[in-house]
């Protein structure tokens, strides 16, 4: 057995390699631009909380003032002089500041009570840093920006601030500058990783930071915000719509290659393999098997790219939004699946093994329900309520368990993920008011976590899918690499019409599965124009018999011979043209009339048809139906009675005028009108061919020249009705069989 059988399905039925490049193109754009929208939200949730305001000094938690002075320190004294000369402050304090000892700004930095008293000092060189970080991080243009709104802050003609400012004035909203995304940039500028990225993102597009007429930039970034948010938006959507409909047009066309080659490998396989392994294998193959390889490619082109993407893109998300509470809640995930999982898991098989116990509980119950007859009979009716309320009993346990088992084990895992949840967000407030977490990042973090459960599900629903898909593969590839038994040869020959005879010389026939015999050494020959019936009491063995004749499958031993040439060194197309066969498993199939007797042939016209129904008399009531040979039958159509249908099959048949007409009787019942019908057609067209019937009636076989009798898959007997009757007990009990039992009706005497 092939273990990579959906890959080897993949390889070989799979085309379309522009389609198929398109979905996996289409999944990875669809999870990016996810991504990218998560983005946008981090950046919206950020503008509302901070609303584009460059914080103040004042505003900075203790650890950030921390920072800043350290990172104020390690700053060149060019770059400090130039910064604070910038920022219009009087020479002799701008000189003080930019020229401060590195030590003595950390121990400013670090001592509360000094930092009240240089309250000043440190806006002053907060807003310096901030003139740096937009220039290093930005651009020249995005500094010089952000100078006119500090610069208005202090008198340029004093030592000090204006004496009657307030040093809550440096925090109240009107002061404070409003520049969009350098809001971010300046917050974030400690960050090794996100600081410059949003430096570049700004330095690019202008439009995130330039004020506006009125003197805000948040109304042109907040604009061009959802202005990107509604392109990714529908960029995703195309995308998504992309990838399924390209994904439905590679596995459309896939399992059209697939049927197809089921199809065709069910005709070259003989008639005997497909009798053996039924015809309800090849259908459940060729319908439920393929849509389930069908499900498994459509889910590799859809989720084999985009869910695992998505879930690596999300949890990088998450770890770049805060990494030690991702890896807080990667722990508590891991927790929940150890302990929420398993429990769970343990509860679903609880209910699945209650559903099994259930099941046969019920399977007792009816049996209970079924002996009342012999409850009345032998006065048990004591005994069996006893039993049946056992019964009871048992299965409402099963019941129990088995819906306690399917209850508990959603609710109990998604309790668990809601306690990690509930854990994961108070770790998430506290990083908030530490001011070591944003909002907008908690946000983020939030919306990243919920849409990690969309391609988690997928994705375990990608490998249920797998799983079948792959089942499924092995079984239509086992199917398909079986060897067919009726091969042409390279150099066969042509086969003229019959005219002396047809012969099975030593003819055996073994099951090619269980190498059990059918037909053993069969032996008999066949004059041209003759009437024969073959008997036996084994449908099997004289189905098999005849399907040889036209090479529906090949003795295992033996030869069948016609014009004393072996058939298996003539072409199908000659053989096959001299023989039809009229079978009532194939009378007829879902189609107009015209098709099922002309079977769509274009070598046949529609008077060619009426004259080959008006032979079998079945014109008369096909002229009767709505729409005459037009009249759709079988499933959704019209309904025919058995008898019509005989006709009409045995119209089709004698359309192609063969030399070798093949006429199973029905075993149904049929009116006299019909039986009258039918042997008035085969007696008018009996003349210069050969027929062989598969016995039902009495009358055909008085009829006919000679019957073979078969017996245990050997030639018990052949000759005339009246000799067999009278010297063969085995031909005679036949008759007795068809009286005893209505499933057994081999012969039936219609003449009495």
């Amino acid at each position: 057995m092939d273990t990579n059988a959906l890959d080897r399905f993949y390889a070989d039925f799979v085309k379309s390699p522009t389609a198929r490049w398109g979905a996996v193109l289409s999944s990875v754009g669809a999870s990016i631009t996810y991504l990218l929208l998560l983005l946008l939200l981090y950046l919206f949730v950020d503008l509302l909380v901070w609303r584009g305001e460059i914080p103040t000094y004042a505003q900075l938690t203790t650890a950030r003032k921390r920072e800043f002075a350290d990172e104020w320190a390690k700053r060149s004294e060019d770059d400090r002089v130039q910064a604070v000369s910038r920022l219009g402050w009087p020479d002799a304090r701008a000189r003080r500041l930019a020229s401060a000892n590195d030590e003595e700004l950390k121990k400013l930095a670090r001592n509360e009570t000094e930092e009240r008293l240089f309250a000043d000092e440190w806006e002053g060189r907060w807003h310096a840093g901030v003139y740096l970080a937009l220039r290093d991080r930005v651009n020249t243009s995005a500094a010089e920006a952000f100078l006119p709104v500090v610069t208005a802050r202090w008198d340029k003609d004093t030592e000090a601030r204006p004496q009657d400012a307030d040093p809550a004035d440096a925090t109240a909203p009107d002061t404070r500058p409003r520049f969009g995304l350098l809001s971010l940039v300046v917050r974030e500028r400690s960050s090794r990783l996100i600081g410059p990225v949003l430096g570049k993102v700004a330095a690019l597009n202008a439009w995130t930071w330039v004020p506006g007429a009125d003197g805000s930039a948040n109304v042109p970034y907040l604009t061009g915000l959802f202005v990107l948010a509604f392109a990714l938006a529908t960029i995703r959507g195309v995308l998504v719509n992309a990838l399924t409909y390209l994904a439905a047009v590679v596995t459309l066309e896939a399992v059209t290659r697939l049927r197809r080659a089921v199809y065709f490998h069910t005709f070259r396989l003989g008639s005997l393999t497909m009798q053996t392994i039924g015809t309800a294998e090849t259908a459940d193959l060729l319908t439920r098997r393929v849509e389930e390889v069908g499900d498994a490619i459509r889910a590799r082109l859809t989720a084999a790219y985009r869910y695992p993407l998505s879930v690596v893109l999300l949890i990088a998300l998450i770890l770049l939004v805060n990494f030690w509470l991702a890896v807080s809640f990667l722990a508590l995930a891991g927790l929940v699946w150890l302990i929420g999982g398993q429990v769970a898991a343990h509860f679903r098989r609880e209910a699945r093994l209650g559903e099994r116990q259930a099941t046969a509980a019920l399977s007792l119950l009816k049996e209970s329900m079924s002996l009342f007859r012999l409850v009345k009979c032998f006065q048990m009716e004591r005994f069996n309520q006893t039993r049946v309320e056992r019964q009871l009993s048992e299965s409402a346990r099963a019941n129990w368990r088995r819906l306690r088992g399917s209850a508990m084990a959603g609710p109990l895992l998604g309790s668990v993920a809601l306690l990690t949840g509930v854990a994961l967000l108070y770790l998430a407030a506290r990083g908030v008011l530490a001011g070591t977490f944003t909002v907008a990042g908690l946000a983020v973090m939030a919306v990243a976590l919920v849409s990690l459960a969309a391609p988690i599900a997928g994705l375990f629903d990608y490998a249920a899918k797998r799983r079948h898909g792959r089942l499924a593969a092995d079984a239509i590839f086992e199917f398909l690499d079986r060897r067919g038994e009726t091969t042409e040869a390279a150099d066969a020959e042509f086969l003229p019409a019959l005219t002396t005879r047809m012969e099975f010389r030593q003819v055996t026939l073994k099951d090619p599965v269980s190498g059990v015999p059918i037909l053993e050494n069969v032996t008999f020959a066949v004059p041209a124009n003759a009437k024969i019936a073959i008997v036996g009491q084994n449908a099997a063995e004289k189905h098999a018999l005849v399907s040889m004749i036209p090479r529906f499958l090949d003795p295992t031993s033996g030869e069948v011979r016609i014009e004393d040439k072996n058939i298996r060194w003539v072409t199908h197309e000659s053989l096959r043209a001299q023989v039809a066969l009229v079978l009532q498993d194939d009378l007829t199939f879902s189609d107009t009339i015209a098709n099922n007797i002309g079977v769509g042939s274009p070598e046949y016209n529609l008077p060619q048809i009426i004259e080959a129904a008006k032979l079998a008399h079945a014109h008369q009531f096909i002229e009767k139906l709505a729409y005459g040979y037009e009249t759709l039958i079988g499933g959704p159509g019209q309904s025919l009675t058995p008898g019509e249908r005989f006709r009409i099959a045995l119209a089709r048949a004698l359309l192609r005028d063969p030399s070798i007409l093949i006429v199973e009787e029905p075993v149904g019942p049929m009116d006299e009108d019909t039986l009258a019908l039918v042997d008035d057609t085969l007696a008018r067209v009996s003349a210069g061919r050969t027929i062989i019937f598969l016995a039902q009636r009495l009358s055909t076989l008085r009829r006919v020249d000679r019957v073979f009798l078969l017996k245990n898959g050997h030639l018990e007997a052949a000759g005339s009705h009246n000799d067999l009757w009278r010297d063969n007990d085995q031909y005679r009990r036949l008759q007795i069989i068809a009286d005893a039992s209505a499933t057994h009706t081999p012969l039936r005497d219609d003449t009495e």
